[in-house]
């Protein structure tokens, strides 16, 4: 989310436009006035100042100097009416257009001064020469509209009201748009959290900014979705469970049947010459049952992750010849023809070297269950261009339909530990045989 589009950006440009109008509005209402007026304009506190300090640098001067200071003052502000009186309270003119003016001052006029300026709508300074009493005093006085006043007087100063007026409305009024607007995009939001659709979740928004707000409805967008997609792996880990579960009862059930049978067969005629033989097929029976439910277990527990791992460096070469040599009576009673191809240098990989003698015998468990009609087994290790475990049968392939096939959790169970132990397989099957790939996981492939 960029900066400029979120919402604390957005309020703090009209916070930040609110503060700065305070000081822009009086210069609006008052500049175009002091910057196109016909006559000059004369700030009050700078003429008061100026007026304060000639009046002091006339102390003890006579009145032929007074009088030529004030002359040029007088040029200076040629709109202005100045006088000077003495000692003695006679008025001494500079330039006075009033007729007021007293020539000989009392102190009842002295008093009457303000009163009288004020009347006259004038803006009067007054200033004692010397900043002392016994020298007299000086007068200035100037119209109101050459004075630049920022005091709020009505009718004067009405339309400056109106502006503050008007921009504090116009502040408040967006202030009320901009919550209000939050306000409906929250409630619209709560609204979608509320409703649910066809699936039983709530139905996505649509974002339609790109702020604080617009990132929740994405999280709130993104969290449907998830939603969604878990009870979608739900309805399909379900699907598993069950088609599993069938596939594990057809397991039990094909030996518990031929162990069922050959158990009445030896009751009916415990005398018969085919006792032992079936009491061999029941031995083996039962021993496909323990190997099925030992898979179950560590099917199990590696579901769960408590299986127990641990990982080592060890040569796959001396590990897949001794599985070799222990399966090899089981591969010659099925008259299997074996071809052993396997390097004379060692090769190391890190694994559990239990995991890894589990996973060969469920993949030579698969060759002797799938592939006995193809009565051929071959193993070999290539160390170029990848270092890879290779078993090939030229059995009917895992595409076809055999009598033995069950729930494939012995390839589960492959499947779970290589990718624990960072290891890839692969199994690709044709109409005349099969092949079994597994090699370090290193981003390729075989």
């Amino acid at each position: 989310m960029r900066m400029r589009t979120s919402l604390m950006s957005k309020y703090l440009a009209l916070m930040m436009t609110a503060l700065l109008l305070w000081p822009v509005i009086p210069a609006m209402f008052y500049l175009p006035g002091y910057l196109f007026s016909e006559h000059s304009m004369y700030r009050p506190e700078e003429i008061t100042r100026r007026w304060q300090e000639e009046a002091i640098k006339l102390n003890g001067a006579g009145s032929g100097k007074i009088q030529a200071q004030l002359g040029e003052l007088s040029m200076e502000y040629p709109e202005a009416e100045m006088f000077w009186v003495d000692s003695a309270g006679r008025t001494n003119a500079i330039k006075v257009t009033s007729n007021d003016i007293p020539a000989q001052w009392s102190y009842e006029d002295m008093l009457s001064l303000q009163t009288l300026d004020s009347n006259q709508e004038a803006f009067t300074l007054t200033a004692l020469i010397g900043n002392d009493p016994k020298q007299g005093f000086m007068v200035m006085s100037l119209p109101e509209s050459y004075i630049i006043s920022a005091e709020m007087s009505f009718p004067e100063n009405m339309p400056l009201a109106i502006m503050f007026f008007t921009v504090c409305l116009c502040f408040l009024v967006l202030s009320f748009l901009f919550f209000v607007n939050l306000r409906k995009r929250l409630i619209k939001l709560r609204s979608a959290m509320n409703l649910s659709g066809k699936t039983g979740f709530p139905n996505e928004v649509v974002i339609s900014k790109e702020d604080e707000i617009g990132e929740l409805e994405g999280a709130f967008n993104r969290m449907v979705c998830e939603l969604k997609e878990s009870q979608q792996r739900e309805r399909e880990e379900e699907e598993l469970r069950k088609q599993f579960i069938s596939n594990i009862s057809h397991d039990l059930r094909t030996p518990l049947t031929v162990i069922r049978q050959h158990v009445h067969s030896v009751r009916s005629n415990p005398a018969a010459s085919q006792e032992q033989t079936s009491l061999s097929i029941i031995d083996h029976k039962l021993d496909e049952v323990d190997k099925l439910m030992d898979n179950l277990l560590s099917y199990s527990l590696l579901s769960a992750g408590k299986y127990p791992i641990n990982i080592q460096s060890i040569d796959i070469t001396e590990e897949v010849r001794n599985r070799v040599a222990e399966w090899y009576p089981i591969f010659e009673a099925k008259d299997f023809d074996v071809v052993v191809e396997l390097p004379d240098c060692p090769i190391l990989w890190n694994v559990d070297p239990m995991w890894l003698h589990r996973i060969i015998d469920n993949v030579f468990q698969n060759v002797v269950r799938h592939a006995g009609a193809g009565r051929y087994i071959g193993i070999q290790i290539t160390d170029y261009p990848n270092q890879a475990i290779i078993v090939q049968d030229k059995g009917p392939g895992t595409c076809n339909e055999s009598p033995e096939k069950g729930a494939g959790i012995g390839l589960s169970i492959v499947s779970m530990m290589t990718r624990e132990m960072g290891l890839q397989w692969e199994l690709k099957s044709e109409a005349n045989g099969s092949s079994f790939y597994l090699w370090k996981d290193s981003g390729g492939s075989i």
